[in-house]
């Protein structure tokens, strides 16, 4: 019976010990609620309402090479805009299946400030290789080739208007190919997420032998990390660049989007996405009791975003260069640079959190 004893108190022990081992039974349950949120309630339905967009993109494609007409290029452009409306709303999560086998850079290539994508597409659109007709083809071509830039070159760019007639048969199932593929992406993204056994039992399972996630505050990072470093992006190669430092630095060349008139939608979708993600996950009520404000200075700024967009009334590459309206786009700024020191010099500290490094800065 003592040795029994012995034993039985020995097991006690270890299961004691293991409880408090990080990333068990001993990981806060609030922390551990924040991230399955944000797994069920924003990047689960985000991939998968992605892939859904990507499908009526690629099946918009598809119907104007068999078809050409007005009526089909229309459809293609609206599933276009779909389409980026869907990946700006997510496009910021740079962790997970879509940082798998180049899935973020075959998706956009962006920034890219040596004009890469656009010298590449208009050589294969003039060379005309059939190599690129194919996803397989297409995805052992360079990334610069295969994604929503590349498509929104093939429906906006010059000679777009050849998709209505037999002349842009190429032309358009070379679209047609990135489309596929984007939606193949999509879809695989989307299957990362819903696999039980997969990131998002990584992320809320944390253990001592997992190389990314030992404990939750590892998946807390990530999640923060994704709205300080989104915001830095937003800022420094979304609107900066366009924007310029100065009136006659403006360049409308420099927004994202721009051939589609798309620019607008996809910032908003940005904004959107990520208030979203910091208000669904729930990861505010973190906050210790004394510093529960900040809460209200995050909304408030979001809130503003939502204003600095309502005041424009011509498109940003519009009011970049104009010297009346400059300064809308220049709040739209001081938003975005404002919610990223709040969520970087702020959030993050009081609810011990860090960001880590950004991987949003392109080439």
């Amino acid at each position: 019976m003592i040795h029994r004893s012995r034993a039985a108190g020995l097991l006690l022990l270890g299961a004691a010990l293991l409880a408090a081992a990080p990333g068990r039974a001993a990981e806060n349950p609030d922390r551990v609620a924040v991230v399955q949120r944000a797994i069920d309630d924003v990047f689960r339905p985000a991939y998968r309402d992605l892939a859904a967009r990507a499908g009526e993109m690629a099946a918009a494609e598809d119907a104007l090479c068999k078809a050409p007409s007005e009526a089909a290029l229309l459809a293609a452009r609206q599933g276009f805009a779909g389409l980026v409306t869907a990946f700006s709303r997510i496009e910021f999560v740079r962790f997970g299946p879509i940082m798998q086998d180049n899935r973020i850079d075959r998706f956009l290539f962006w920034p890219d400030r040596r004009g890469v994508a656009l010298r590449q597409v208009q050589a294969l659109l003039v060379a005309k290789d059939e190599a690129a007709t194919t996803v397989e083809g297409l995805r052992a071509k360079s990334v610069a080739v295969q994604g929503l830039n590349a498509l929104e070159f093939v429906l906006f760019g010059t000679n777009a208007d050849s998709l209505t007639t037999p002349d842009g048969s190429f032309r358009c199932r070379y679209g047609a190919a990135i489309a596929t593929s984007v939606s193949a992406t999509s879809g695989e993204i989307a299957k990362g997420w819903d696999d039980p056994e997969g990131i998002a039992k990584a992320m809320t399972h944390p253990s001592a032998d997992s190389p990314a996630y030992r404990q939750i505050d590892d998946s807390l990072d990530e999640i923060i990390g994704t709205l300080v470093h989104a915001f830095e992006a937003i800022r420094d190669l979304r609107i900066q660049p366009g924007y310029g430092d100065t009136i006659a630095e403006a360049n409308p060349k420099g927004w994202l989007y721009q051939r589609s008139e798309l620019t607008e939608a996809s910032l908003q979708a940005n904004f959107s996405g990520l208030s979203e993600l910091y208000d669904r996950s729930g990861i505010g009520s973190l906050l210790p009791p004394a510093q529960h404000g900040m809460d209200a200075s995050i909304d408030f700024e979001f809130a503003n975003a939502g204003k600095a967009f309502q005041a424009l009334t011509v498109p940003l590459a519009v009011a970049a260069g104009d010297p009346e309206r400059r300064d809308r786009v220049g709040y739209l700024l001081i938003v975005t640079h404002s919610l990223q020191d709040l969520f970087a010099d702020q959030f993050a500290p009081a609810v011990g959190l860090q960001a880590g490094f950004s991987s949003l800065d392109g080439d």
